[in-house]
């Protein structure tokens, strides 16, 4: 999936499940249909959004958060095509704010659009119903490639079902996605061999012009910028030995020996992409050593985390604690774990603790 459903969908469900006081299986029911929806419009686009400018998560999150919120509010057919019309005004957001307090906003603001979207819809607010395929409509509009699959009749939604097709990635660290690959490669050569930032003399990675694109910040001063910084991905990695939200912290990314670490890295693109996302097919990465010694990893086509390398539960648990704890505590972001674990069977998502204490 192109972009980031969870981050758009599950705030959007809970804030409107706990509004509407819907039950666990309701809100897995919402995500199901956002991600069916979100996943159908990239199926249209044969072109990647990064490759215009747009972020997707923004883009194609509007019109999918606007699908999950109408099932929530249980719209009618009519209804729900004025909320996706709606939500197709609303999208908004461009790559070139990676890496600053905007970029996060872009998901916020999606979320914000999806809920209300079905609310107005509800309400009796129109939007034109061909606003998605229209010559001067949502797909068109937004399409890298000038070509998106409109008229391709019978969609099969609900019928055919993409989320066993597609997946869900989880990010195992806070950084952008792009780098996810290196890291692990790094961090795997620095566990296997026991290297300290003073043995390394050169860090070589290659991944994909895309990638490249969004990792802009090769001198950055904050940690904002630090996320869409592969340069820092590789020194935190080198540094800390991880790369976790403790080490997105300004003062650590200003650090003497992580600047140091970020000088040594030397990346490399391709113009090959995957089939399924905008990046390389795999990324490589190599370690010169300062005793001339050269170490390699294999090359890496998926991320731990990914549906295709899951994370264990423990790894699972692990970082959601991680997200979760400077807002609940870490009892309260175990307890948040369990029940989100287990949201099916709530009888309502106000039961949830983390909901409770926001």
């Amino acid at each position: 999936m192109d972009g980031h459903p969870s981050a758009v969908l599950t705030p959007a469900i809970l804030a409107e499940g706990w509004s509407l006081g819907v039950s666990g299986n309701e809100a897995i029911a919402a995500y199901a249909a956002g991600y069916e929806v979100w996943a159908l419009l990239q199926e249209i686009e044969p072109g990647h959004l990064h490759e215009r400018g747009f972020h997707p998560t923004a883009i194609w999150g509007a019109i999918a958060a606007a699908a999950a919120c109408a099932r929530l509010n249980a719209l009618t057919v009519e209804e729900t095509r004025h909320a996706i019309a709606i939500a197709a005004s609303l999208a908004a957001g461009v790559v070139a704010n990676f890496g600053t307090m905007t970029k996060p906003l872009h998901v916020g603001r999606t979320a914000q659009a999806g809920v209300l979207a079905a609310r107005l819809a509800k309400s009796g607010f129109t939007g034109s119903p061909d606003a998605l395929e229209h010559s001067a409509g949502f797909m068109r509009a937004h399409s890298p490639s000038a070509t998106p699959k409109v008229d391709l009749g019978n969609w099969q939604l609900g019928r055919e079902w993409r989320l066993p097709k597609y997946g869900i990635n989880i990010k195992r660290y806070p950084m952008c996605y792009a780098t996810h690959r290196s890291i692990d490669a790094m961090l795997d050569l620095i566990h296997e061999h026991n290297l300290s930032p003073d043995a390394v003399g050169e860090v070589h990675v290659r991944i994909g012009s895309t990638q490249s694109v969004m990792l802009r910040n090769h001198h950055p001063k904050t940690a904002l910028e630090a996320k869409f910084s592969l340069e820092f991905a590789m020194a935190s990695a080198m540094v800390a030995r991880r790369v976790g939200l403790a080490e997105l912290d300004d003062a650590f990314v200003r650090r003497t020996d992580v600047i140091e670490n970020m000088r040594k890295v030397k990346c490399t693109t391709t113009e090959e992409t995957m089939p399924d996302m905008p990046f390389a097919p795999e990324d490589n990465l190599s370690i010169v050593l300062k005793s001339g010694e050269v170490i390699r990893h294999p090359p890496v086509a998926r991320p731990k985390g990914s549906w295709r390398k899951p994370l264990s539960d423990d790894e699972l648990r692990d970082k959601f604690i991680d997200c979760a704890k400077s807002g609940l505590g870490e009892r309260g972001a175990d307890a948040a774990f369990r029940h989100m674990n287990e949201i099916e069977r709530l009888a309502s998502v106000r039961d949830l603790p983390l909901m409770a204490q926001i």
